[in-house]
């Protein structure tokens, strides 16, 4: 009985992220194929027009130094290449569990997805919402200086009681005790005591 021999892994849905991002970029600063090219070339990485075509169409894959050079040229970072599309979740071998928030800090490098990177991300970012919370309830209820900015501050307001909403969610399922919304361990860490 002869097995098949299989070489490497197949692309994944990472693979297909970076693709998508890389032609988003180039076009984004109206850089064409052949400028590409030329660019990677003078940058000491060899990559023809066509190379880069099928790199952005998902049948070629990038190698990581070719991902730094390209992420230089194109004015973002490997990071960002990496970084799933608005609402999009999926990387190569990362579980679904996690949000698209999440999974955008965490390919940034901003969190780990350990649980307690998770509870310390989240922790700050209950701070951060409640402070604005506070600040634009404090703007509304002693008048703001015009209709215009009432209407922005009361949206704002709106929008900051959305995502105090999905903190809360977010934060059950991270630590049904609650230690999200004390942020005590958030705290903590700037406490002068210590």
């Amino acid at each position: 009985m002869e097995t098949e021999r299989v070489r490497g892994n197949p692309p994944g849905i990472t693979n297909t992220h970076v693709a998508a991002n890389i032609r988003a970029a180039r076009q984004a600063i109206g850089m064409d194929l052949r400028t590409m090219s030329d660019a990677l070339g003078a940058a000491g990485r060899k990559l023809s027009p066509s190379g880069i075509s099928k790199l952005e169409n998902g049948d070629r894959r990038v190698d990581v130094d070719d991902l730094t050079v390209i992420a230089y040229l194109l004015r973002t970072s490997p990071a960002a290449l990496l970084t799933p599309p608005d609402e999009q979740t999926t990387l190569t071998g990362v579980p679904e569990s996690f949000l698209p928030e999440e999974v955008e800090k965490w390919a940034r490098g901003e969190l780990t997805l350990t649980s307690d990177g998770l509870l310390a991300y989240w922790q700050q970012e209950w701070v951060v919402c409640l402070n604005r919370i506070q600040y634009f309830e404090s703007a509304l209820k002693h008048g703001s200086p015009s209709q215009a900015s009432h209407d922005d501050y009361t949206k704002r307001l709106a929008d900051l009681q959305e995502r105090q909403r999905l903190i809360r969610e977010r934060g059950v399922q991270i630590d049904p005790t609650g230690r999200v919304f004390d942020a005590a361990d958030y705290a903590g860490r700037f406490d002068p005591a210590e």
